[in-house]
């Protein structure tokens, strides 16, 4: 299993599209490509591509009340793409 490095979990409360505008920013700065998609009950589903082939998944779910993501949805969120790398 490959060495990848961790993302880390935004500090404050952000925004669907905030959460996916940090997973594409740290994703291009450690050489990934990002690719977003429409989910049928979430705000969206991310893949993240490394070149050797390998890949990570994760799923950036509706705000629970008003317009942000509470910190456990992001921190989940983000957990999900670092534990979940296949090659």
């Amino acid at each position: 299993m490959a060495s990848r490095p961790k993302m880390p979990v935004p500090v404050a409360e952000v925004t669907p599209q905030e959460l996916s505008d940090l997973i594409r920013q740290w994703s291009t700065d450690n050489g990934y490509e990002f690719e977003f998609a429409l989910h049928a009950s979430e705000f969206g589903k991310v893949v993240v591509r490394d070149p050797a082939g390998g890949f990570s998944t994760t799923t950036i779910p509706n705000p629970h009340h008003g317009r942000r993501l509470r910190r456990d949805q992001a921190r989940y969120t983000v957990r999900d793409l670092n534990n979940s790398w296949r090659d």
